[in-house]
């Protein structure tokens, strides 16, 4: 859900990102999934879970 203003927020991002993963790969399994993020989502915690993705 966006906000009014202007707020860089990544609260639940690792969650909403897992659920892409998850409906991109059950359309096309064999895809190499790759990630674009910008800095509100620079962090350890996404970067961990962009890995046991297997996303690159």
């Amino acid at each position: 859900m966006h906000r009014p203003g202007n707020v860089h927020d990544s609260n639940g991002s690792v969650d909403f990102i897992g659920e892409c993963v998850a409906a991109v790969r059950a359309r096309l399994p064999r895809a190499v999934l790759e990630s674009r993020l910008d800095s509100a989502f620079f962090n350890e915690r996404v970067l961990l879970g962009l890995e046991e993705l297997g996303v690159e």
